[in-house]
């Protein structure tokens, strides 16, 4: 049965928070222009910093820096994982190469029951960290 933590794992392999971080990011790219000075006259001096701008608005929404703080949550948890571990996370959890546990299992030259319980030693560890609360 899927849980949270399967979900926060499947979209982190699978490429799905890279491409939400990067769709956020064109969506503030589009321009939003309001004129609230109807009527009024045009500022003389006032300056464009288009870069200036575009930084503050990506580190002021809060969308794209739950997005990108979830990215560096899981791989700060990665980095707490042996490489077995992680190659069984990759392995498993990666939507576009499906694999069953018979194959993880093979390809990784365990039984597949050792890999269910390394995989739920992994989910604890996970549980027990400091980014449990944070996933998704």
């Amino acid at each position: 049965m899927a849980d949270r933590i399967d979900k926060y794992f499947s979209d982190y392999y699978s490429g799905v928070i890279d491409m939400q971080i990067k769709l956020r990011k064109d969506e503030l790219k589009l321009p939003v222009s309001i004129d609230e000075n109807i009527g009024g006259g045009k500022a003389e001096n006032k300056r464009s910093f288009p870069f200036e701008n575009s930084m503050i608005i990506e580190e002021s929404d809060y969308t794209l820096q739950s997005f990108i703080r979830d990215k560096e949550f899981m791989d700060s948890f990665l980095k707490m994982l042996i490489d077995e571990e992680r190659a069984l996370l990759a392995l498993r959890y990666d939507r576009q190469r499906r694999r069953s546990w018979v194959q993880v299992a093979k390809m990784l030259n365990k039984s597949e029951r050792q890999c269910y319980r390394d995989l739920g030693k992994i989910k604890d560890t996970y549980r027990n960290s400091l980014f449990y609360g944070d996933c998704g």
